[in-house]
This record gives structure tokens, C-alpha cells and sequence, in this order.
């Protein structure tokens, strides 16, 4: 091995799989190690939680895995930082321990109770505790989320990232809007949030013990790191006015750079906006998101299209690579498709479900209309959310999804633009990267880490942009016919 060389260590904490990731000084990808995570735990219907001492446990192993699969010295590396899922509330005691399961962003404990003040879900969910587990609630000192937990332990330090706070933030002042919670009678809430730093701040450094537990050397910086979302934004180049990342993962999220003169209530849901502080002083981002995405594909798949699944399996292919040999050319279907398997951030009651189906309907539009569905609910999304903060041109298309080439081309033609395609899927755990760079030599446009590697650009096809733009005006029709039905249906198991 080359002597002289210095890596990042970027670690990315999902749902399902934890990655940690070596990047070169060329921001290239030099090694990474994937583990897969607990499963979703659910003590009761509507629970969601996962082993917060598992979660670092499977931390160690990936880094382990990282650092044995790649033979670097851990001398090498420069500095470790962060991407995870955010939303959730990881709370530990006065001992530095889990005081509760990690409640993860998919728990609706806070939708259970009349919370005062229409306070966000992390805060609402402190109410649901105080109320219904007060010896739990009483043992708190911190709450932060999913990675800013394991950077704690990485570190000893408690500290969470203007992207991902347990409370909302006035992301130029940097400082938590705590505003309702004596009103809520949990005023306590107030001393359990964490210093609140930017994405690509050093918030502290391995320490001895943690040093010993994964192999990393003792004294190494730790960068704070970014929510997943925003930092898949900075994977794919997101730091200017203009750009769109558009994330086809589990869930479907749009995330958009925008003007830091543009004022929305920062960290709070805005009906159907959220709105996040960047890396570091001056970037914004406004979010949306349909919900489910690729699950809603795998769901259907699973339990509708079975044997197309077991003719994949003896062709020897994948079930995605199978569905786009049969719908490659096809052209846009009159099928509509609603993708709502879990609902949505802001319509809990919204369902699943398929509308102008015929007896003429083949297989293959009713799974042409499952993609399509999915691609034009994110437009509708694109287009509410340029009707606030101005048109996005810079487009790319990012997540498990992106490898899909027929989202690639139905996304360039519903939104009439090209889409830019990630060289590399490990776009959170590089968006991590690209806040340790800064922390490290701050911030330069002309940079490595800022540049994404293209795999390939997408043009949209004017013709079928015609059809998508009346298919838009006809999905918003059936969503809004349907939601009245579905608010009936809320009684019903």
C-alpha cells in the first residue's frame, strides 16, 4: 500500500442497512462495507422502535468490516463523519444510557394523544411519554436522533446538527423555537435538547474506549453530518439555489436548495413542507415527500405479481431487471395509480389503490402504473414546491430507485427536464463526506467533494411531456375525489 494516502470515513444509518465508506482525497469511494440492521421493532400497532445498544453494536461491525475489507491504517484516516435517518427520538439518561427504545420517525404514538399547540412529532411523542410512561420520561436527559446518538458514542460528546434537531430551530440564529411546551406541561423538554452545530462542524474526537471497540484511532476528528435526506442533497451537489434531488428510496423526497433570504417556520412541518438547515451557514432546504416509494413497488410486487417473480427467478435475473424487459417502449397508461401504501406526511388516511382499470387492462400497464404513479406523485410534489420557492433546473435523481431506467426516463418526461444521474448509489454516505471536507479545508466550489460523478444525463421526450402533463391534471383529480372516501375509511381495521 501507498504510503501517504488520507481517507474519510463516512457512515450512513438507514432503516435497514448501515454503511460506512472510505473516500479517497478524489472523492471517489474507495472502499465499503454494508451491514444490515435490526428489523422494525412493534410492541403494539403503530410502534416503531429499534435496540439503540444494537444500533452502535452494528456500528462497530461496519466499521470493523470497512477497515478489515480495505487494510487501511487507521492512521490514515482523517476524519469520521455522519448521515442517518432523521425524525426519531434516541433518548439516553444521566449515565450516557438508552433510557427507552430508539423511536424512529414511522412511530405515530404522537397521532394517539390530543397534543396542545400542534406541536411537531418528536415533541408531541415527549407528551405521549410524560403522559403514559412518566417513570421513563422522568429519567431523560437527552433527546437527539438516530446518528447524533452514535456519535455519541463515538465521541462522549452530545451535540445534534441544524438538519435533524428534536425541536424546531431559527436556522439563522441557530437556536431552538421551544415555544408551547409549558403550555403541553412538559417545560422539561427544554433541558433535555442538545447544542444545536452545523453539518460540517468537528464536534469532537474518538475517544479511548470507542477506539478500542472499532479499530479507529483514538483522537481522530469526528464531524457532525448531516439527516440522510440532506445529506444525499450534498452527495448529489446540492449547495445552490436551483437545485432538486429528487430520492427514490423506501420513501419518496424531493429536496430542494433554495435562497437563505427565503423565510418559512425552519424545522416544522408546513402543512405539506419542511424546511432544514444546510451544511453550514446560508443554505436552506424545502422538502416534500409522497410517503412510501420503492416500498410500495416491492409491495405490489410481493403480493401481486408473483409470477412474474418466479420467472425472473428462473430466468436467473432479477424481478427488476425482468419488468424492464416487458415494459421497456411502452408508452404512458391511463391507469392510475394511487402509491400511498403508508399514507402520507400529511394525509395519515391516504390508501393504496388502482382507478380506470378495464377488461382490456394487460399485466403489464397495471405494472407500468405502479411506476408511473409513484414518478407523477413526486411531480405533483415538484410542482407545489416550485410554486414556493421558484423553479428547479438542476435535477438529479438519487436512491435505489435512480437504478431503475424506466423512473429515469418517465421522471425527464413528467417534469419536461433533463435528469442527472449519480455515478455512485452511496450518495448519503458521501453527502457525510462532503461535510468532513468542509470541516477539514472549508468550503470551495471547485472541489472534489462538491462535484457529483455523473452516470448519465436523461432528456425528456416532448411528445410524452404532453401526456404526463395532462395525467398530472387527472391524478390531482383522483386524489382529491378520494380523499373524502378515505377519511370514511379511517374506522375500518
Amino acid at each position: 500500500m501507498q504510503m501517504g494516502k488520507q481517507y474519510i470515513l463516512a457512515i450512513d444509518r438507514g432503516q435497514s442497512k448501515i454503511k460506512a465508506a472510505l473516500y479517497n482525497s478524489e472523492a471517489e469511494v474507495a472502499f465499503v462495507n454494508s451491514e444490515e440492521c435490526q428489523e422494525i421493532q412493534a410492541r403494539q400497532p403503530g410502534w416503531a422502535e429499534q435496540d439503540m445498544e444494537l444500533m452502535w453494536q452494528q456500528t462497530i461491525c461496519a466499521i470493523k468490516g470497512v477497515l478489515n475489507k480495505s487494510g487501511v491504517n487507521p492512521k490514515e484516516i482523517i476524519a469520521v463523519s455522519f448521515s442517518g435517518q432523521g425524525g426519531g427520538n434516541f433518548m439516553i439518561d444521566k449515565e450516557g444510557k438508552p433510557a427507552y427504545p430508539g423511536v424512529l420517525s414511522l412511530d405515530s404514538r404522537h397521532e394517539k394523544v390530543f397534543c396542545p399547540n400542534n406541536l411537531p412529532r418528536t415533541l408531541a411523542f415527549m407528551y405521549w411519554l410524560k403522559k403514559n410512561e412518566p417513570e421513563v420520561y422522568s429519567k431523560v436527559r437527552w433527546i437527539f436522533g438516530c446518528k447524533d446518538y452514535l456519535r455519541y458514542c463515538l465521541t462522549g460528546k452530545v451535540n445534534v446538527d441544524i438538519s435533524d434537531t428534536p425541536a424546531p430551530v431559527n436556522l439563522e440564529e441557530k437556536k431552538y423555537v421551544i415555544e408551547g411546551l409549558d403550555e403541553a406541561g412538559i417545560s422539561e423538554v427544554k433541558e433535555m435538547l442538545p447544542e444545536i452545530l452545523y453539518a460540517s462542524e468537528i464536534c469532537g474526537s474518538v475517544t479511548e474506549q470507542a477506539a478500542q471497540e472499532t479499530g479507529l484511532l483514538e483522537g481522530t476528528p469526528v464531524v457532525v453530518g448531516a439527516h440522510d435526506m440532506i445529506a444525499c442533497s450534498l452527495g448529489a451537489g446540492g449547495y445552490r439555489p436551483g437545485h432538486l434531488t429528487i430520492i427514490m428510496g423506501t420513501l419518496g423526497i424531493n429536496i430542494a436548495v433554495v435562497n437563505e433570504k427565503i423565510k418559512l417556520k425552519e424545522s416544522a412541518s408546513l402543512g405539506k413542507f419542511f424546511m432544514f438547515g444546510g451544511a453550514f451557514k446560508g443554505v436552506k432546504t424545502v422538502t416534500t415527500s409522497i410517503g412510501s416509494a420503492c416500498n410500495t413497488v416491492n409491495w405490489v410486487l410481493d403480493t401481486m405479481f408473483i409470477e412474474e417473480k418466479k420467472e425472473a427467478e428462473s430466468l436467473g435475473i432479477s424481478v427488476f431487471t425482468l419488468i424492464e424487459r416487458k415494459l421497456r417502449g411502452m408508452e404512458p397508461t391511463n391507469v392510475i395509480f394511487q402509491p400511498y401504501l403508508m399514507g402520507t406526511f400529511y394525509n395519515s388516511a391516504a390508501k393504496l389503490g388502482w382507478t380506470g382499470i378495464h377488461m382490456g387492462t394487460t399485466r403489464e400497464e397495471l405494472l407500468l402504473s405502479v411506476f408511473q404513479g409513484v414518478c407523477i406523485s413526486m411531480c405533483i410534489e415538484i410542482e407545489r414546491l416550485e410554486k414556493k420557492v421558484g423553479r428547479l433546473d438542476d435535477v438529479w435523481l438519487v436512491g435505489g430507485g435512480s437504478e431503475s431506467s424506466i423512473w429515469r426516463q418517465m421522471f425527464a418526461d413528467a417534469l419536461g427536464r433533463p435528469i442527472h444521474i449519480c455515478k455512485t448509489n452511496e450518495v448519503g454516505c458521501r453527502g457525510a463526506a462532503v461535510c468532513a471536507e468542509i470541516a477539514l479545508k472549508g468550503f470551495a466550489e471547485d472541489a472534489h467533494f462538491w462535484i457529483p460523478k455523473e452516470g448519465g444525463i436523461y432528456y425528456p421526450n416532448p411528445r410524452r411531456t404532453a401526456i404526463y402533463k395532462e395525467q398530472i391534471q387527472i391524478y390531482k383529480k383522483v386524489y382529491d375525489m378520494a380523499v373524502s372516501v378515505w377519511e370514511q375509511q379511517k374506522s375500518y381495521k
